[in-house]
């Protein structure tokens, strides 16, 4: 009996270090796995201890990208469950998440902070349990895929109403347009600007900042969204304000539905819109110091750049006509319009360019030169002017002579002072 007791004492520290080792039990569940875009997730995370909580447990708030996380009223409750024949008390907490796209989901890795009581009952424990991770996924419905945006709800209307006069307009006078959707399982985030932009020169718009509110009643997520803007009357012509549609996917019905906010047409009678000038005060004084640069550029070409290009062409100009190249030129064009006089007084200004060389070929060109005028001058006819063989007589001798006239240049060069 005593060899009993000793054994007890000696494994009682033991039972008491391992009851005490014992975690919290966390679960984190996602109901259901697969929803469609905009409709709820519930993630329910919960926390049991084989005593019980000596504080709430720190819950982690849920940030995932693209998907809004929201914590409705009455969201954590208490709960207890059998672990191993015990009864174990605890804590439950369900968030709603609504995916703004399609995809896959995961919770990121957080941890949860719990306190409870010894099982013991002397001192207080507190211990931090890594959350299970959790995926979900989101879908289109079928018969939803093209809409953009994607709106899938229960339930969306739009109202409107106007303040100002009711289709004319005069000059000063403004009608204020409020356009309101309201939205019925499902976030209104999901719901777009309203306001269509206008472009009227008759009017001036202010547009007002969207107002979104939301709401959740037993579990449904709702809300509205708000948009409004002012247009004021400034010159003569019309204002369009188009009608609205918005589309949207109806989870009820399974179709594709459209909210509807009717447009109105206004005639503003009001001055026409005075003409904008042509160009502005700084477009003018940009304009200005362009002349005037160009100005001052120009008056500096004219006085110190103007008169030596145009003495520079001037002289170069005279060269070219003093050159055997032009002088060859005058005798083709004389050639070419059959002008015997011509052809002998350009071929006269030619020869001073480039000297006879009094070769074969000289003889020939004037030879040829005194047939020309035997065939022009004959009394009896019988001869043909050959103006071609005088071109070729022409091109002969001047070969012969641009090379006679390279050697008498390479044979004036004085030799270098110094060929060493």
């Amino acid at each position: 009996m005593i060899r009993h007791l000793v054994l007890l004492l000696c494994l009682w520290p033991l039972c008491v270090s391992a009851q005490d080792q014992t975690p919290p039990i966390v679960t984190v569940e996602a109901s259901p796995e697969t929803v469609s875009v905009g409709q709820p997730v519930i993630v329910r995370v919960t926390v049991l201890v084989p005593t019980w909580l000596l504080s709430p447990p720190v819950f982690p708030s849920f940030e995932v990208p693209n998907v809004i996380a929201r914590l409705p009223a009455r969201a954590s409750g208490p709960t207890s469950q059998r672990v191993n024949s015990e009864t174990w008390s605890g804590v439950t907490r369900a968030y709603r998440m609504y995916p703004m796209v399609a995809g896959d989901f995961s919770l990121p890795a957080q941890e949860i902070e719990v306190s409870y009581a010894d099982p013991d009952g002397s001192q207080p424990v507190t211990k931090t349990v890594a959350l299970p991770p959790v995926r979900f996924t989101s879908e289109v419905p079928a018969g939803a895929e093209g809409l953009d945006p994607l709106i899938v709800a229960e339930n969306l209307t739009m109202e409107q109403s106007f303040e100002g006069p009711e289709d004319k307009l005069s000059q000063g006078d403004a009608v204020v347009r409020t356009i309101t959707a309201k939205i019925t399982g499902s976030s209104p985030l999901f719901i777009p600007p309203l306001m269509p932009a206008v472009e009227s020169d008759a009017v001036q718009v202010y547009p007002k900042d969207g107002r979104v509110t939301e709401s959740e009643s037993r579990g449904k997520l709702s809300g509205t969204r708000t948009d409004s803007a002012t247009y004021v009357a400034q010159y003569g012509g019309q204002l369009v304000l188009p009608e609205v549609n918005q589309q949207w996917f109806n989870v009820d019905t399974g179709k594709v539905e459209i909210a509807t906010a009717k447009g109105r047409t206004y005639q503003v009678d009001a001055p026409a819109r005075p003409r904008e000038p042509l160009l502005s005060r700084q477009q003018w004084i940009a304009l200005i110091g362009v002349v005037l640069l160009a100005c001052v550029v120009l008056f500096v070409i004219r006085r110190y750049v103007w008169g030596s290009l145009v003495a520079w062409r001037q002289r170069r100009r005279q060269r070219f006509l003093e050159s055997e190249r032009y002088a060859a030129r005058l005798v083709g064009q004389a050639m070419g319009s059959r002008d015997l006089s011509s052809t002998r007084n350009a071929l006269a200004v030619w020869s001073m360019q480039l000297a006879p060389t009094g070769g074969v070929e000289d003889q020939e060109l004037e030879a040829s030169l005194l047939a020309l005028g035997a065939s022009r001058y004959s009394q009896t006819g019988v001869a043909k002017p050959d103006w071609r063989r005088l071109g070729e007589a022409f091109a002969a001798a001047r070969k012969t002579r641009k090379k006679a006239q390279e050697a008498s240049f390479a044979d004036s060069v004085l030799p270098p002072m110094n060929p060493f």
